[in-house]
């Protein structure tokens, strides 16, 4: 691998249609992951629906529900990153629906959101949250995506 470059792999479930295609991903996750100074490594990103994304949130996370997205980090440090992303294409669709905006921004945001946590950052308690919610503005800005104040990758859980 050169001495900087992310390699992004990207998983789209055969009965899955999504709307960003594995080059929009990438650029995606290169935005996210330079914003937090990382310039080398690999993250994998599978596109799945609620059901497959519920049973990765109950088997690995204890959680018995379908989410956004799912990050693993597997030992980001320095300027590699290295960590892979599961998201749900059918929360995404759910979500832009109810608030009114597009499903490719709803999905680019998760994942930002995911790659930031990857990239070390948190959103357990309001400092960290409203620092998230910084650098997902300032991600999806360079992206040329606008993000309405009311709408986050948790703007109706918690």
């Amino acid at each position: 691998m050169p001495a900087h470059e992310i390699v992004v792999d990207v998983l789209i479930d055969p009965v899955i249609r999504s709307p960003l295609d594995p080059q929009n991903i990438g650029e995606v996750i290169a935005a996210a992951a330079t914003f937090r100074g990382f310039d080398r490594g690999q993250i994998g990103v599978r596109i799945t629906d609620d059901p497959t994304i519920h049973e990765i949130n109950r088997t690995h996370l204890q959680h018995d529900y379908p989410t956004d997205v799912i990050s693993f980090d597997y030992g980001s440090c320095d300027d590699t990153i290295d960590g892979e992303l599961v998201v749900s294409v059918d929360t995404a669709q759910k979500n832009a629906d109810e608030m009114e905006w597009d499903v490719k921004h709803e999905l680019t945001l998760y994942i930002v959101h995911g790659t930031l946590h990857i990239a070390g950052m948190d959103d357990q308690d309001p400092e960290a949250r409203r620092q998230m919610r910084q650098a997902e503005r300032e991600v999806l800005k360079k992206l040329k995506i606008d993000l309405p104040e009311e709408l986050s990758p948790d703007w109706g859980r918690r």
